[in-house]
């Protein structure tokens, strides 16, 4: 058997590499490097997929949460509704301009912002929230919009691990992908993403022109054109040759989250019946493209010692996340409230292999061992 990737870049880039080698040399003969037509091209093009009016590609994924938070003109002190159960970028972005992120837990079945902690939390320092679209599918954007009308706040999405997953976005069922559904919403290219670049990347996106305007001048030293500086910004372009590769990757991202969904699928065809494993959840309003597979183990399960039996037969496992953000050293003395789920749930999680060149027998490999375990 091929040995199992926890995500295999390598086998994934095989597939398509005389393509994006093509397009490497070319960019490459043709010295464009930093921003330039292949850059505009990919905005255009997942715009175009995305149904998005705007899309600004930019550095990664952090800068494009710390953009987003920059264009909408928020005081330090202002009040920012985060979850404590995500990837610390999301947090990290909003302390780093001196805003006061407020902790809420999460659904314990869907890994997803909890709506109605949201609403809970709101004071009139809390001027926006950031629902992360954790794993691969969308929050309660129909609930969270509602919030957002009902008390003027901003909603920035965070879609990192979600590009190209949809959900419903009133009760007449319209759908809308992830990203595209709040006041701004952001992505990475990370190479470990269902669109990852060979490099860093990432992209902002909003319908409203005039934000548009400004994150496309903050991302580029606030320049409206080259030494003439209109506001302050930074430098944060996606190059050429990394949007050369999405452009590529771009076509086949909807059979690549359809070979995840598959896999995902056999993964719980296979586990259904283990009672000392809880399956990840879908919600009905959401689709799911699978970025992880993430189990939770029953507390008479040692994780550390089911990792370690699944690494000794070779199978590598990943778990996101150990430690909730509002019990990492930097970020605790924003806590003020314990948040139970978060922190049960980090102690429990563990993410099983999945991409989308993953075998059915990999997977039947990977699922007897886990039946075996003892």
């Amino acid at each position: 058997m091929e040995k199992i990737q926890m995500v295999d870049v390598v086998s994934m880039y095989n597939r398509h590499s005389k393509e994006i080698d093509r397009k490497i040399k070319y960019l490459i003969n043709k010295g464009s490097f930093i921003q330039g037509n292949e850059v505009i091209g990919f905005e255009e093009n997942l715009s175009k997929f995305l149904k998005s009016k705007h899309t600004i590609s930019c550095g990664n994924g952090t800068d494009a949460l710390y953009i987003a938070l920059m264009a909408l003109d928020l005081k330090p002190g202002d009040e920012v509704i985060v979850p404590s159960f995500t990837f610390i970028s999301t947090v990290e972005a909003v302390c780093l301009l001196g805003l006061k992120p407020v902790f809420v837990d999460i659904n314990p079945n869907t890994f997803l912002i909890d709506v109605e902690m949201i609403e809970n939390s709101i004071t009139e320092k809390v001027k926006a929230v950031i629902p992360v679209h954790l794993f691969g599918q969308c929050c309660d954007m129909v609930e969270i919009l509602r919030i957002s009308k009902q008390y003027n706040i901003y909603v920035i999405e965070d879609a990192a691990q979600s590009i190209g997953s949809s959900c419903v976005i009133s009760d007449k069922l319209n759908r809308k992908f992830s990203g595209t559904i709040g006041h701004i919403g952001t992505t990475s290219f990370y190479p470990s993403k269902n669109l990852g670049a060979f490099g860093d990347g990432g992209a902002i996106f909003t319908q409203n022109k005039a934000l548009a305007k400004k994150i496309k001048l903050i991302s580029n030293h606030g320049q409206n054109k080259k030494y003439s500086h209109q506001i302050v910004g930074l430098n944060s372009r996606l190059d050429s040759i990394q949007a050369g590769i999405l452009n590529c990757k771009l076509k086949y991202l909807v059979s690549d989250n359809n070979k995840r969904f598959n896999v995902a699928k056999k993964y719980n065809e296979l586990l259904s019946d283990l009672d000392w494993i809880t399956l990840p959840k879908k919600t009905e309003k959401s689709d799911h493209i699978f970025h992880q597979y993430s189990i939770l183990l029953s507390e008479k399960v040692n994780r550390t010692r089911f990792q370690k039996y699944l690494s000794r037969n070779k199978v590598p496992t990943m778990i996101y996340y150990p430690i909730p953000a509002h019990k990492q050293n930097a970020y605790k003395k924003f806590a003020i409230k314990k948040l139970s789920v978060s922190e049960s749930i980090s102690k429990n999680i563990i993410s099983l292999p999945i991409h989308p060149v993953l075998k059915n027998s990999q997977v039947k490999y990977i699922c007897d061992l886990i039946r075996n375990f003892k």
